[in-house]
């Protein structure tokens, strides 16, 4: 499985981005994913997708349509993930990255092979797992 983080979506799937170049590049590992029937996300990218699209001034209609697309591919974590999340951050002393914490604990538990972002405060979490972050 492979694990996309929510800026994949928003360049994806958003209409007011500030890089057609990235948004080709989301489009791409989008597409790969889904083809190839690994992708999986969270309840949260759906929540940072809403709050992001927002932002960028979508149209709530187009917010929508894509939260309906996006929840085909959400798997539902234990309940140990709160747990592991603050484990993991209290043990590598993430605390500031915590939203990308649950991202990367999310991805392990579901056992996802990788985690792709254009975050690159991925970097600080990269030495902390076996999961391969790749950093677009």
């Amino acid at each position: 499985m492979i694990y996309l983080d929510t800026n994949i979506f928003v360049y994806a799937l958003s209409k007011n981005v500030d890089d057609i170049l990235q948004k080709e590049i989301a489009l791409k590992y989008l597409r790969e994913a889904i083809e190839k029937d690994e992708l999986i996300i969270s309840q949260i990218v759906l929540y940072e997708f809403a709050f992001v699209s927002k932002k960028l001034g979508e149209e709530p209609k187009n917010i929508s349509e894509n939260l309906e697309f996006l929840a085909d591919f959400v798997e539902s974590a234990s309940n140990n993930i709160f747990t592991n999340v603050i484990n993991f951050m209290n043990k590598y002393d993430l605390h500031k990255h915590s939203f990308d914490t649950y991202h990367l604990c999310y991805a392990q538990e579901l056992n996802c092979k990788k985690l792709i972002t254009f975050d690159k405060g991925f970097k600080k979490l990269q030495k902390h797992t076996d999961i391969k972050i790749e950093i677009l």
